[in-house]
């Protein structure tokens, strides 16, 4: 399921605006392309691609589940105007 970058607000009959996302969802048995839908923005669809691992991990340790590990993230590397800032 992929999102297809298209979004839109709704307001709840209580006055809180709420993010609705469209994606792509697969059709069953794999016939044609997918069929769009809307769906309420979760928190997974904020984060940079980056960051999903470490929200994902932080959703399951909340959860109560065994501990996560992180297997994509790799080191950011620092600006080279920083490091000669520093040192």
């Amino acid at each position: 399921m992929s999102l297809t970058g298209r979004f839109w607000f709704r307001k709840t009959w209580t006055g809180r605006l709420v993010l609705l996302v469209e994606e792509e969802r697969p059709r069953w048995f794999g016939r044609g392309s997918g069929k769009p839908r809307w769906r309420n923005a979760k928190l997974l669809d904020f984060a940079e691609p980056e960051l999903r691992p470490l929200v994902a991990m932080e959703k399951q340790h909340r959860a109560g589940g065994s501990s996560g590990q992180v297997r994509a993230l790799r080191p950011v590397p620092s600006a080279p105007a920083a490091r000669a800032a520093h040192g």
